[in-house]
């Protein structure tokens, strides 16, 4: 597969699906991550992590410029963009937000506090004209609201990680992963884009023994194994920006440092490439959702309808044999047996109405509750070949908000529902199929 370029065919084969797709997610109430593709956009990198754990620094090092300011206090309270321009130029607020490319004009819903602190800033800096980096405020030690954010952080940072291509996490040796908004982060923020994450122990130059780098980095993996839903570890590129640095006599060798610096070197300059396989990545997870919750709610629409006709029919049953009660007891139709024939199928009627609101409630209620076995049951084939890592996955991501809705939102669903997720499936497999070219 030739990864030397973003795949504008295969972006407005993308974008096309998910326009057609729309109406579709919100009958089944999803949402995708992606809610659309802007063909032609430059690969975008964020960069993450705590006060001082170095991302200004990285920032400079990798382009060669002092482009962000640096220092131990924190140095920016927002968001800063990154981009090529024919010369150094900085924007702030308003005037930023206008600037910045066609696919991030969605931020602006997070309101005037984040907009006041957003910069773009224009740099004529030729790899700049391949990738865009954004630089964001250092995570503090409250996960609460009251920790001093005047605009959902959270929310922005979800935002990003959905429409960029790379996210790098840094670490320093000072807190190694222990701050709560970090904690929250990732368990909240980074859910179902971790294939896009790359983590790093950064400022590993200032290490004096091999004991306290040891000792930090178990700290490391100690925290991150508390919010990572993933079975292995996955793997720390331990860098440190600035020059090159030799070992120094009765120092840390610092030989394995400087080849992690070369790999994430790499890593950072195949953005390009990164941009196409998390296009495919992301279109598959989000196809693969819908297709889930359709799947799902449809069983549960069946249900439900079934056990309404049942409801109605046992009206239905009731207001028959009082009819023929009263016909056999008057031995004919008389004004007063037709009267309370008429008056018995009234109530049978709202009585058939009232069994099948209460009939469905009481299925929902009940699939609600016993959603992963509703998920077995319906996927018990793919299941059983082993073909299921995948869905799984997705389904932990989608399973608390998908039984929410079977417990209480009201399904308006389409009546043949399973011919809509037939179109999707094969939608999602010609766009897998696509991807691999």
């Amino acid at each position: 597969m030739d990864n030397s370029a973003p795949d504008s065919e295969f972006e407005r084969t993308a974008a096309d699906a998910y326009k057609r797709f729309a109406q579709t997610a919100a009958k089944y109430l999803f949402t995708f991550r992606r809610s659309a593709v802007t063909c032609g956009v430059k690969p975008c990198m964020v960069f993450l992590g705590n006060h001082s754990s170095g991302k200004s620094s990285i920032i400079n090092w990798v382009l060669g410029e002092n482009v962000q300011d640096t220092g131990l206090a924190p140095t920016d309270d927002g968001f800063t963009f990154i981009l090529y321009g024919d010369g150094p130029d900085d924007f702030h607020g308003q005037a930023a937000l206008d600037r910045l490319p066609p696919e991030f004009s969605g931020l602006k819903a997070f309101g005037d506090m984040f907009v006041h602190g957003l910069r773009v800033k224009f740099r004529p800096i030729e790899f700049l004209k391949s990738v865009t980096l954004v630089d964001s405020p250092g995570m503090i030690d409250s996960a609460e609201k009251s920790s001093g954010r005047d605009y959902d952080f959270e929310g922005v940072v979800r935002a990003l990680a959905e429409l960029c291509d790379m996210i790098f996490y840094l670490f320093d040796p000072d807190k190694p992963g222990t701050t709560g908004e970090t904690v929250n982060i990732f368990a909240k923020c980074l859910s179902g884009v971790k294939f896009k994450l790359r983590i790093l122990l950064n400022k590993c130059d200032g290490f004096s023994s091999m004991y306290d780098f040891a000792r930090t980095y178990g700290t490391l993996c100690w925290n991150l194994a508390s919010v990572l839903e993933t079975k292995d570890m996955p793997k720390i590129w331990t860098v440190y920006s600035g020059e090159t640095r030799e070992n120094a006599p009765g120092s840390l060798d610092l030989s394995d440092f400087n080849r992690h610096r070369d790999e994430f070197a790499d890593v950072f300059r195949d953005a390009p490439a990164r941009r196409r396989d998390n296009l495919v990545s992301q279109t598959n997870a989000d196809f693969r959702g819908l297709s889930i919750r359709m799947r799902i709610l449809n069983f549960v629409w069946r249900r439900c309808f079934a056990a309404r006709a049942a409801a109605w029919l046992a009206a239905a049953v009731l207001a028959t044999a009082f009819a023929w009660f009263s016909h056999s007891e008057t031995g004919g139709w008389t004004l007063s047996s037709a009267a309370m024939a008429v008056c018995a199928g009234l109530v049978a009627s709202g009585a058939g109405f009232l069994a099948a609101l209460m009939a469905a409630r009481f299925v929902r209620t009940r699939l609600a509750k016993r959603i992963d076995e509703v998920f077995r049951r319906e996927y018990r084939g793919e299941i059983e070949v082993g073909a299921h890592e995948d869905i799984l996955r997705t389904w932990n991501d989608i399973r608390e908000e998908t039984a929410k809705i079977v417990q209480a939102v009201p399904l308006r669903l389409p009546f043949f529902g399973g011919f809509a997720r037939w179109r999707l499936e094969k939608t999602r497999r010609r766009l897998e199929a696509a991807g691999r070219r």
